[in-house]
């Protein structure tokens, strides 16, 4: 009998010992209806998916190196397009383990759709180290995400909405956009000290790709951050991604010489941008588009930074190019807009210079020159093009 047992669980053991390496989530989300489908996202892209009975479900899988997902339950599978979709879940780490994601009720799920379901939500997620560590890194730049949500919102309301209709609380929005980068420093401080505390972690090239998109990089600090990472990581997609990533913002570095661009003045005649950038002053080229509604929203603002710093001694040069690709549209609005500073455009639209040789996602999005042409600041709008100015040129605004 004793052998027999013995012989049960060494089988068991082996068993076990044999079971394909690869991940297994248990989900729990009571209230869930039985049928909907819970998916893995790579962002966009679905990559696992499974069926919600009785509140629960499994997604099993592998993964090559532990992965940032999107776990979503589509409570929607009439719907096609992704703004209409009620999607909810939370972001997990993937590894090679067994993980449990849970949450009290469908209700307490967050939607990725915030505009269509405001909730924090209620999520518990154990059993992948990664996860754990990447939970570590949120708490940590948690207090300022708020600061500058705080700031922003307020902001909103004190400032952006009113200057639509020309009225400018100019001290009010340059204190809260102050609050809203010194916020900002601090979350890219973190994220530094995160990544060199963790060179080995996948989280950090997660980390690092984040700060993509919210800090200003040097090409020295672009390198830099490259090489923080552990070689470990270097041949993994996340890593091939982040090198991907910088590439493609290396032409708005700081530090980098502005690139010229064959653009249309309001003449129709072919000039180049360095016609129009004058050497020995700070010059701030605007990218924007007749049809693009912040960038509209924008202007009532850059009309007061005109009047305020546009003229006379020490002038800050304006330059707003549309990348309008109907020349009529552009005309229409330059009219109805009274922008006294230059005009011009790349009619070519999303396919011409402007987009090839700066690579920008979307519009408004300017940056700001030195003296000798090269970027110190970009893609700042409203009172934090205030706060720039100040600091190089010198508060001009009337109290």
């Amino acid at each position: 009998m004793k052998r027999l047992l013995y012989g049960i669980v060494c089988w068991g053991t082996l068993v076990a010992c044999q079971r394909e390496p690869g991940y297994k989530i248990s989900g729990s989300v009571p209230g869930t209806p039985d049928g909907m489908k819970v998916y893995l996202y790579n962002w966009n892209t679905p990559v696992d998916s499974s069926v919600v009975k009785g509140g629960k479900f499994v997604l099993t899988g592998k993964v090559d190196v532990p992965t940032r997902y999107q776990l979503l339950i589509d409570l929607s599978p009439d719907k096609v397009e992704s703004y209409e979709k009620d999607l909810r879940g939370s972001d997990v780490f993937v590894e090679n383990v067994d993980i449990k994601y849970e949450s009290p009720s469908i209700d307490s799920l967050p939607s990725r759709n915030s505009f269509l379901r405001n909730v924090k939500g209620n999520v518990i997620v154990t059993g992948s180290p990664v996860h754990d560590l990447f939970l570590s890194y949120q708490e940590k730049i948690k207090p300022y995400r708020t600061k500058n949500s705080e700031a922003w919102n307020k902001y909103l309301k004190v400032y952006h909405i009113p200057a639509l209709d020309g009225v400018f609380n100019t001290r009010e929005g340059i204190a809260l956009a102050r609050e809203m980068n010194d916020a900002q420093k601090e979350i890219t401080r973190i994220q530094w000290d995160f990544i060199k505390a963790n060179p080995k972690s996948p989280v950090s090239v997660d980390v690092a790709q984040n700060m993509v998109y919210s800090a200003k990089f040097s090409k020295a600090e672009m390198e830099n951050l490259l090489q923080t990472i552990d070689p470990s990581l270097r041949e993994t997609a996340g890593y091939k991604q982040l090198q991907k990533s910088l590439e493609e913002i290396a032409p708005i570095a700081l530090g980098e010489k502005y690139r010229d661009l064959e653009l249309v003045d309001e003449n129709g005649k072919t000039v180049q941008l360095s016609d129009y950038v004058k050497p020995g002053q700070y010059n701030m080229v605007e990218f924007w588009a007749s049809w693009c509604g912040p960038c509209r929203g924008e202007i009532p603002h850059l009309r007061h930074v005109y009047d305020a710093y546009g003229k006379g001694k020490d002038a800050f040069n304006m330059i707003s190019v549309s990348i309008d690709d109907k020349e009529k549209d552009w005309k229409q609005a330059l009219k109805e807009e009274n922008m006294k500073w230059t005009q011009l455009c790349d009619l070519k639209g999303w396919k011409g210079e402007v987009i090839n040789k700066y690579k920008i996602q979307g519009v408004p999005f300017c940056l700001i020159l030195d003296k000798e042409g090269r970027i110190i600041d970009h893609g700042v709008r409203g009172s934090e093009l205030d706060v720039v100015l100040i600091k190089y040129l010198g508060d001009r605004y009337e109290e």
